[in-house]
């Protein structure tokens, strides 16, 4: 029994040596790569032809519309009202449900002066559909996205993490929201390569390690403000925790300056301070091998 134990320590003494040293591989030459200068903040997904926007006015739709429509469980990212799709041609499938759609019309009130004339904010609603739920339509087909096949890899880590955060993937941008607990992301057809995918797929995961059922990490687990030092240490361990998983499951290393790149401009924001990147290493490991489902503490209990 004595033997056997001793060969399980060895054993979990020898992964973790492995992993250490792979995790400061990726961290050498992050620093290296920030040393030499690095070009400006990756956006690995496309952009501007994937927002949501009206088929027949081909207009975007902006504020939260962006986001209420970008998270719909559909492909398409165009949008009809009843009326916009009865012009087409096309009506809208018996027992389909619209999504609200909310703008500001700006009222002039009524003055003798121009002095004394006043402006009203009025928030008006309307229901539009999905493509994807109108028959009929002529609408132009959506050009065929390059397909881009997932790894699978990746996907049994994405699938063995720990109590993971839901997941919506028809977002239009990807983010971490704490109150509830999202992590939302762009399709995979809409970036670059699946490793570009994945490595933000990380990051974002990387933000939800610190929730208080996780790892209880200060920068999530408490209010922090765009731009704030807090904010700032956030990101820059999600993006050491993204480089450190996709080394350990082998993804394209030359996603390695992607991040030196999006970590020099959060290092901008802490004035270049010289340990910010090594205390964000810590926290990254901690917050790397829950992502990939090893035994790791709290942030109150673990050593900085």
């Amino acid at each position: 029994m004595a033997k056997n134990l001793n060969k399980q320590s060895n054993r979990d003494d020898s992964i973790a040596k492995t992993t250490s040293s792979v995790y400061e591989r990726v961290t050498d030459q992050i620093v290296s790569a920030l040393s030499r200068g690095v070009v400006p903040w990756r956006k690995p997904w496309k952009g501007r032809e994937f927002l949501p926007c009206n088929a027949a006015s081909k207009r975007l739709y902006a504020g939260v519309n962006l986001f209420t429509l970008g998270l719909a469980p559909f492909s398409d990212h165009r949008w009809l009202t009843v009326r916009q799709a009865n012009e087409l041609g096309g009506h809208v499938r018996n027992g389909e449900r619209g999504s609200l759609v909310v703008f500001w019309k700006i009222l002039s009130g009524s003055a003798d002066d121009e002095e004394s004339k006043r402006t009203i904010p009025l928030l008006r609603h309307f229901i539009v559909f999905n493509v994807e739920q109108i028959e009929g339509a002529s609408v132009e087909p959506l050009p065929q996205a390059q397909p881009v096949a997932k790894i699978e890899t990746a996907e049994a880590v994405v699938d063995s993490m720990p109590s993971p955060p839901r997941l919506a993937v028809h977002a239009t941008s990807a983010y971490y929201r704490p109150a509830d607990d999202l992590v939302a992301m762009p399709r995979i057809e809409s970036f670059q390569s699946a490793d570009s995918y994945y490595a933000t797929l990380f990051h974002e995961l990387g933000h939800a390690t610190g929730h208080p059922s996780r790892l209880n990490r200060a920068g999530v687990a408490q209010t922090t403000h765009f731009g704030s030092e807090d904010y700032s240490r956030e990101e820059l361990v999600a993006e050491l925790a993204s480089a450190f998983v996709c080394a350990e499951i082998g993804l394209d290393n030359s996603l390695i300056a992607d991040s030196a790149s999006y970590i020099s401009g959060w290092l901008d924001a802490l004035k270049r301070d010289p340990k910010a990147i090594v205390l964000a290493s810590s926290q990254a490991r901690r917050a790397a091998d829950f992502i990939l489902a090893r035994h790791v503490t709290s942030e109150h209990s673990a050593p900085p």
